[in-house]
């Protein structure tokens, strides 16, 4: 997938999603390219940590699954940091 944001830059910052289906297309079509550097893709994973989190309180039908995903995700940003940096231990 192609995006009109430059290599290597944040992902947008839009509203929340109203609902957990809406968040996963959001974040879907602001997916880094999968050889973006590594940092993208951590940034990728906290932006959408948060962006799950704040659709729990919008979206209480889908609550539970959108805390699962930001979970989900914010390991997936740890997971990125800790391969980077193993001598860290910042968990």
């Amino acid at each position: 997938m192609s995006s009109d944001r430059p290599m290597g830059s944040a992902p947008e910052r839009q509203d929340i999603p109203a609902t957990l289906a809406e968040a996963h297309e959001v974040l879907w079509s602001g997916r880094p390219a999968r050889d973006a550097d590594p940092l993208v893709w951590v940034e990728f994973h906290r932006h959408s940590s948060e962006v799950y989190a704040k659709t729990a309180k919008v979206d209480p039908r889908h609550r539970h699954e959108a805390l699962a995903c930001a979970g989900m995700e914010i390991r997936k940003a740890r997971d990125i940091e800790h391969r980077l940096n193993p001598e860290s231990d910042d968990e």
